[in-house]
């Protein structure tokens, strides 16, 4: 109805028209716009846009050459060092076997994980063949002591043998000199004729003698006789001569005293006797020192018996091992030669048997390559995992690195290694189920960055002299020099080159710098 039709309407009503028809006109438009954009999704999805079909390809591409794509993010980046070592103490009190005689068996031995106190036996060996051989050893000794005593007895009984033998000569020269003397006093007259009698026989023999050499010297000259029989006839005349020369004497001595011929004997016992008194003193010093040889080797039996028995008394001792200071008791297995801590098992002199342990100290003893050593110091915090224990990580500190390399093993003696200890500051009750000796796995932190760009270090790869990586984008595969920091084992730090957000290809390197090389 138009507004000619209707000339008497107020303007009310002309004015309520008006505003009808235009909401009239919107709703009849509302469906058809509905349908428009319905028809035009359908057209859309039955026909892709530029985009869609690039980013299909994309997609294409990346799982044809085994890539996977990561978005470029910010996180922490961690640089660790890797270290293997076993559960250990701080200086702990160590307990030998200090029984030097032959290997000994274990009777008797306190549980592992026992707290000790200074003092308190801790493992008994078997000392029944020791108690045996001291108890020989000490009758030995015993019978030593007794001929030591003998050999002693026997040096005083000699002094008074040699005393009485000085006693003995010294009263023989005496009465020798004493019946020398009385005889010649008695038969000087006799001696005297007897003297004068020997004084003329030997002239006469010299006469004799000096004829001979005479005739033997003109037969000599002659020629008939040699002159070897003339030196023979020279020496019979000189004898001669001197034993009549000693005749006198002989005489002209009996003249002055009157018996020489039995002075002479007399005399001659006398010095034997005097001789055998000198003699005296070299024979008592002999039987003297024989004596004292032998009371010395008895001497030297007994200190070497003695020696023995206080080496018996100490390997005695030695079979009950105490403990040196207080804390707990483990032992110490060598699993590598089969040597158990165990009753009935063998413990070997100087064997290392027990450790006396405090947990409040304990420490992770590993080492570390040559090649990453450098990158340590003193102080560097660490975490530690047991195998054993999955559920328990805990935090340690990087206390003490050798300052010197040794190879691990003889067949491989260029690499080399650096002893590094590791301290574990936990609680006594964090650390209580952890035993000692077992293997641990640490990972000494660094480098530690908060907020790090940071990608895959399997997208980073090489292209001449740039360091590339492919970006994934809407308009397809770009490849894009980059600048890295730092990395680990798995991550890799963007200094420039990329933005957060971007998606970067993640492939063997090879495939990625073949599909950078194939780009435009």
């Amino acid at each position: 109805m138009s507004l000619t039709a209707q000339p008497d309407s107020s303007a009310s009503d002309i004015a309520e028209q008006s505003a009808v028809q235009p909401r009239a006109s919107v709703l009849r438009f509302v469906p058809v716009a509905l349908l428009g954009v319905l028809f035009g999704g359908l057209w859309l999805q039955s026909h892709p846009t530029d985009a869609q079909m690039q980013g299909a390809r994309v997609q294409q591409t990346v799982e044809a050459n085994g890539f996977r794509s990561e978005v470029v993010r910010r996180a922490r980046l961690l640089r660790t060092v890797p270290v293997r070592g076993e559960i250990a103490t701080l200086q702990p009190g160590i307990v030998y076997n200090d029984c030097r005689y032959w290997p000994r068996k274990i009777v008797e031995l306190l549980p592992e994980g026992t707290q000790v106190q200074p003092g308190d036996i801790v493992c008994e060996l078997d000392s029944a063949e020791i108690r045996s051989k001291l108890r020989d050893q000490t009758l030995l000794l015993i019978r030593a002591k007794a001929g030591w005593q003998t050999a002693l007895a026997g040096e005083t009984l000699q002094q008074l043998k040699n005393d009485r033998r000085l006693s003995s000569n010294r009263l023989q020269a005496q009465l020798t000199q004493d019946l020398s003397t009385s005889f010649i006093e008695a038969e000087a007259d006799q001696e005297l004729l007897q003297l004068e009698g020997d004084v003329t026989m030997r002239r006469e023999a010299a006469t004799m003698a000096q004829e001979s050499w005479e005739r033997t010297r003109e037969l000599t000259a002659l020629g008939i006789n040699s002159v070897a029989e003339l030196d023979i006839r020279e020496v019979e005349k000189q004898n001669a001569h001197r034993s009549v020369v000693r005749a006198a004497g002989q005489l002209n001595l009996t003249e002055t005293f009157h018996h020489r011929k039995k002075s002479s004997e007399l005399r001659f016992n006398a010095q034997l006797a005097a001789d055998e008194l000198r003699r005296t003193g070299p024979q008592n010093e002999l039987a003297s020192a024989v004596q004292r040889v032998k009371t010395l080797e008895m001497q030297q039996s007994v200190a070497g018996l003695q020696l023995h028995v206080d080496y018996l008394e100490r390997a005695l001792s030695a079979c009950t091992i105490r403990a040196a200071r207080g804390g707990e008791l483990i032992y110490c297995h060598n699993r590598d030669e089969g040597k158990y801590i165990e009753i009935g098992g063998t413990a070997h002199y100087s064997q290392e048997l027990f450790r006396i342990v405090d947990r409040s100290r304990m420490i992770v003893t590993g080492r570390v390559s040559q090649s990453q050593v450098f990158e340590l110091s003193v102080g560097l915090p660490a975490v530690v995992r047991i195998p054993t224990l999955p559920s328990v990580e805990l935090s340690a500190e990087l206390r003490w690195i050798a300052p010197i390399s040794s190879p691990i093993s003889w067949f491989a003696p260029n690499d080399l290694f650096n002893a590094v200890q590791l301290e574990l500051p936990g609680s006594d009750e964090s650390v209580a189920s952890i035993a000692f000796g077992t293997t641990a796995t640490c990972e000494i932190v660094v480098v530690d960055r908060p907020d790090v760009l940071q990608i895959p270090v399997q997208a980073v790869f090489r292209n001449g002299q740039q360091t590339k990586v492919l970006l994934a984008g809407s308009t397809g595969v770009l490849q894009r020099t980059v600048v890295t920091g730092i990395c680990n084992e798995s991550r890799v730090e963007i200094v420039e080159g990329l933005a957060e957000g971007e998606t970067v290809l993640v492939g063997e390197q090879h495939r990625l710098r073949r599909l950078a090389d194939s780009l435009p």
